[in-house]
């Protein structure tokens, strides 16, 4: 949590392909004191909290994809198999890394806050402000459903600011996390340039928005920023459905019009690829996270989205294969938000608005199952609200399998059936002795990071 280090920041020199922005590392020997004084320079330290999520995102599968209940893992051990079967402890070394390279940027955009003024441009000015609220509020975001109560830093900092690590409320976070990105909905572009696609948008802020109010269950404000982007101001001319579901993951294809935000990587071109790729292969450490049976159940005959998930003779993921790439230096991009979430968020908050599921719920659901060649509901077929939401849950497992998704749809749903249907999962994978309490619904604060704060940080209870 050192935002006052030596954050190396090279000057951009080109922004000529659509990675290209990430391609450039830090030059070792600038510091803050001596760089932020002009609109390029501070434009670098943008592009470094850009990199600073290749780095959150390259391993979050492990708090997410690994305890979810669409994976299974009966030979795991040490802190792989902590996770999957909610033994984990404050030790546990996932939970320090994640927790480290998530403040690490947050870090990152607060520095380059604390600069802003310097910008001359106030275009970019703007654009700038918009992109790191974008990008801290996805960290906070993160951070306070995986572990609860967390510090809030919105300010550079000194290392030893001890009273600064003292966790804060997920009420007055998620507040901060709004303000934000409210701001990042009025700053951000609506689009990049090629060369620049990555970056953030008012759609993609719009986005993560609407699934903030939707986790809070402020169900009538995140309908005010799912409409636009389901309606005719952005629905096909910016955003759609991509055709093809393989393609979405596919490095030949990728960045299409379903994405709205995803973290990008590079095979071969100088540490800017992905690990997680090969993790989820034969040979990475994550090898016995597969698809469980009972994830593969669910799927119908007919649905693409079988082949582009999980090989069906081993269940191991297939979709950030890049067979070309070096080991753990993949070039596949992580998407973050696609157009079908948020197609299933329109249908999700609109049948928590109404007494019962009407074609506003029921469109979008269509839509998403249309395109996986799934078989079409109807009214009557989605019967009551609360079958209708269940439908919903169901349709997000199946569409976002080993995208990080299912861990966090979890933690929002009511927490006795949550509860219910993790402890049905460890009975169906092999486990019928571990049960999970809700305490565990949460993961406990890294022991090494309470023991930097000189006291201030505590512990989440039944953790101690």
């Amino acid at each position: 949590m050192k935002t006052k280090i030596l954050i190396a920041l090279g000057l951009i020199v080109s922004l000529s392909s659509c990675k290209k922005f990430l391609d450039e590392k830090p030059v070792s020997n600038l510091i803050e004191q001596n760089y932020y004084r002009t609109t390029d320079e501070v434009e670098t330290g943008v592009i470094a909290c850009y990199d600073g999520l290749q780095k959150v995102y390259d391993i979050e599968f492990k708090l997410t994809e690994i305890r979810a209940d669409n994976t299974s893992g009966v030979s795991l051990e040490g802190d792989w198999g902590a996770i999957k079967f909610f033994r984990d402890a404050p030790s546990n070394f996932f939970l320090a890394d994640f927790w480290q390279r998530s403040y690490n940027t947050i870090a990152r955009c607060n520095l380059v806050l604390k600069y802003i003024n310097n910008v001359t441009d106030p275009v970019k000015k703007q654009y700038f402000e918009g992109e790191v609220k974008f990008i801290r509020s996805l960290m906070y975001f993160n951070l306070i459903r995986l572990y609860g109560d967390v510090p809030l830093i919105t300010a550079s900092i000194n290392f030893d600011d001890f009273e600064k690590f003292k966790r804060i409320s997920t009420s007055t976070i998620y507040s901060q996390i709004k303000t934000d990105l409210l701001t990042s909905v009025a700053t951000c572009p609506p689009s990049w340039p090629t060369a620049q696609i990555a970056r953030a948008t008012k759609g993609a802020s719009q986005a993560l928005l609407a699934k903030v109010y939707l986790t809070t269950k402020d169900y009538p404000n995140a309908k005010l920023q799912l409409d636009p982007l389901v309606g005719t101001n952005f629905k096909g001319s910016t955003y759609t459905l991509n055709p093809s579901y393989a393609a979405i993951f596919s490095t030949a294809s990728e960045m299409s019009k379903e994405i709205l935000f995803a973290v990008r990587y590079k095979a071969s071109s100088n540490g800017e690829g992905n690990s997680f790729s090969y993790e989820y292969s034969n040979n990475g450490d994550a090898r016995n996270v597969k698809a469980s049976a009972q994830y593969m159940a669910l799927f119908e005959s007919t649905d693409v989205r079988k082949a582009s998930t999980y090989n069906a003779t081993n269940g191991l993921a297939t979709k950030f294969l890049d067979a070309t790439a070096p080991v753990r230096d993949a070039g596949n991009d992580f998407p973050v938000i696609r157009f079908s979430d948020v197609l299933l968020m329109a249908a999700e908050v609109n049948n928590e608005l109404a007494a019962a599921p009407t074609l506003d719920v029921l469109t979008p659901i269509n839509e998403v199952r249309g395109r996986a060649g799934a078989s079409l509901y109807n009214l009557v077929g989605l019967g009551t609200k609360a079958n209708a939401r269940d439908l919903i849950f169901k349709e997000r497992k199946l569409e976002f399998g080993f995208e990080n998704q299912r861990w966090y749809d979890l933690v929002r749903m009511d927490q006795a059936s949550t509860i219910a249907i993790l402890n049905a999962y460890l009975t169906a994978t092999g486990n019928p002795t571990l049960t999970v309490p809700a305490y565990r619904l949460i993961f406990p604060i890294p022991q090494t990071e309470i023991d930097l704060s000189k006291g201030n940080l505590v512990q989440n209870p039944d953790y101690k």
